[in-house]
């Protein structure tokens, strides 16, 4: 199998000017000569796409941004050229869920704004996707953006209606009303569910869209391509070097680093059927993990402590959190509760060296 290395590199030159010069059809020639030597580069296939583009050739230039997004294994601007394609060429639930991926990839790499960019693009491609609609309450309820929170859990509540899941749907608008008890149209919705009325949808139907059947009806990750799945969770491993701690690193400092892995872990967990009326829902759980975090790296130990606390009492029993909490508790010279709270940390052997400096300091 060719590999001829200065041919590649020559060829992949060559290529960018043309592009520049707007030379589509000797782009084209020496990007696929690049492909001749090396099959499975990205670069090339980029290159190949923009030639393909530029011809008019639409269809020919998302599977080269396809092919692209996937032996590069993460590089997410491959993964946007394959949503704007889809999107160009009239594939807008394919994009929709492109899309989706390209904010998780970005959620991962905590670019917030980019990832709440990409999803609100998702939702206005495909109104019924649950995953970005769930991302954006998060987010929102994280940063305390009630009004926009509210309209994504009542947007969700309504899909969820559309599947015939009400008891999902009315504890949605729950938790909307826990954000606005006052809400009109949070109260409205949850007398509408109950009813099992067909206004709930009537807005939508109006706007004359296609009207999908319940049993049609996909959850986001059976619709997700598994390419998409795959980019959207590829900075994944960027975490992981943090658990090499440095020999210099204190047990205690090693157990922080891991809670705070775990929690960034559970806000990416796939949400879970969830019975219990009396509990908070995952995705409440989760805006409050996010700003716990968000309030203990800024040093506002009495706020992270507020949201550790409702995150637990909704229904949270992950050990990383109880691990966070007893240690905001001993900043606070709070030493009855922090030992409390990392007992029950302590139930995760990975935590016990860590607990251990941390009641004797």
């Amino acid at each position: 199998m060719a590999k001829n290395r200065a041919r590649y590199e020559k060829a992949l030159k060559k290529g960018s000017i043309y592009l520049e010069d707007e030379q589509w059809k000797k782009a084209f020639g020496v990007y696929r000569v690049a492909i001749s030597e090396f099959a499975k580069s990205a670069p090339a296939y980029d290159g190949l796409g923009q030639a393909c583009f530029g011809l008019k050739q639409l269809d020919r230039a998302l599977e080269c941004y396809k092919l692209a997004a996937r032996y590069s294994k993460g590089d997410v601007s491959y993964l946007q050229k394959v949503a704007d394609m889809q999107e160009r060429l009239g594939r807008l639930s394919e994009a929709a869920r492109t899309y989706m991926a390209v904010g998780e990839v970005f959620f991962r790499q905590r670019k917030l704004d980019n990832a709440v960019s990409h999803w609100q693009r998702a939702v206005r491609l495909e109104s019924s996707l649950l995953g970005p609609h769930r991302r954006l309450a998060m987010v929102y309820q994280r940063q305390e953006n009630i009004r926009d929170a509210v309209r994504e859990y009542l947007a969700i509540a309504r899909i969820l209606q559309m599947r015939n899941e009400d008891k999902k749907a009315l504890k949605m608008c729950r938790a909307a009303l826990r954000l606005d008890p006052d809400s009109p149209d949070v109260i409205t919705a949850i007398s509408l569910i109950r009813k099992g009325a067909d206004e709930y949808n009537r807005e939508e139907e109006e706007e004359e869209e296609p009207v999908v059947e319940k049993e049609a009806v996909k959850t986001d990750e059976e619709d997700l391509p598994a390419m998409v799945r795959q980019m959207a969770r590829a900075f994944e491993a960027e975490r992981q070097p943090v658990k090499q701690s440095s020999q210099k690193a204190s047990a205690l400092e090693d157990a922080h680093k891991l809670a705070q892995e775990h929690l960034a872990e559970e806000i990416f967990r796939d949400e879970g059927d969830e019975d219990d009326e009396g509990s908070l829902s995952k995705l409440e759980r989760d805006a409050l993990i996010g700003q716990a975090m968000d309030y203990e790296s800024r040093g506002q130990v009495k706020n992270a402590i507020g949201c550790y606390e409702r995150a637990i009492g909704g229904g949270l029993t992950l050990p990383a959190a109880y691990f966070s909490l007893g240690l905001l508790y001993r900043k606070q010279n709070q030493l009855d509760k922090a030992k409390r709270v990392l007992k029950i940390a302590g139930k995760n052997a990975a935590y016990a060296d860590g607990i251990r400096e941390a009641l004797s300091g």
